[in-house]
């Protein structure tokens, strides 16, 4: 399979939304999960209300097509093409791991951020079980999206299943 670049973006696009989707909408039912990776990111370009969640939804769309453009350039590398959402599954393991210690850092790049957010510890421990969890099932999700989505934007349903 080819690597094909808008192919990647777009499938980081819609699976970064997709990724999100379930934190807030567990935040919208009134469960305690206290992650909120828009406000971290607009927090970091030191911005505060709407612009805040705004730029850091922004941002997150950037980093998510980034991501899936080295998801992309992986599967080329690897030969795969078929079951990219199982490759997905993989890549999205390995993000898992390197974003958790990510969030465990973000407090110490910006001096803002520990007076605004509530120290979360690497792969957002401190905050909790469904905190992690919810880490965890959200960078998996984006790693079978992108393989799904970027599979059927270049080879058809064959190739992403």
């Amino acid at each position: 399979m080819e690597f094909q670049l808008l192919s990647a973006v777009i499938a980081g696009l819609v699976a970064g939304v997709i990724m999100e989707m379930p934190v807030y909408l567990q935040k919208a039912v009134g469960l305690d999960v206290k992650q909120d990776i828009f406000r971290t990111w607009g927090a970091m370009f030191k911005l505060h209300g709407t612009p805040m969640y705004v730029v850091g939804f922004l941002f997150h769309e950037v980093l998510s097509a980034a991501i899936a453009l080295i998801y992309a350039l992986g599967f080329y590398l690897v030969g795969a093409d078929g079951n990219l959402w199982l490759w997905g599954l993989g890549g999205g393991a390995v993000h898992y791991a390197i974003a958790g210690l990510v969030v465990g850092a973000l407090p110490a790049m910006h001096p803002e951020i520990p007076d605004r957010i509530l120290p979360q510890g690497a792969y957002y421990k401190k905050y909790g079980a469904l905190d992690v969890a919810s880490f965890m099932t959200g960078h998996l999700t984006f790693g079978v999206l992108v393989g799904i989505f970027y599979g059927y934007l270049t080879g058809g349903i064959q190739a992403a299943l």
